[in-house]
């Protein structure tokens, strides 16, 4: 935007989009409070915008996962593999779409 960019697209590798639990472990605390200040964050970068930017946050296409020890654990490349193919295909529907609305 500092060089003039009127329209962002956003990958973003969290889960803004899914609710919290309340954390029923002392560890659970810890990654809630984490996943409140990441979000804080992207509101606030959101809300900061200048007039007349456009932003699309692209889909993740995962399923809403709660805040836990899994998001840390490691993952097979199986794992990894679908995890990038529905990002993909969410993300390619989302600009496949974004792409029809603009040329209306």
């Amino acid at each position: 935007m500092a060089l003039g960019a009127s329209t962002v697209y956003v990958l973003h590798v969290g889960r803004i989009e899914s609710p919290l639990p309340v954390p029923a472990r002392p560890w659970e605390v810890g990654l809630v409070a984490f996943e409140i200040a990441r979000r804080h964050r992207f509101h606030e970068e959101m809300s900061a915008l200048p007039p007349g930017v456009q932003v699309h946050v692209l889909p993740t296409g995962s399923e809403q996962l709660a805040p836990g020890l899994r998001q840390f654990r490691y993952r097979g490349r199986k794992q990894v593999s679908s995890s990038i193919e529905r990002s993909y295909t969410a993300s390619a529907g989302y600009l496949a779409q974004v792409g029809e609305a603009r040329s209306r």
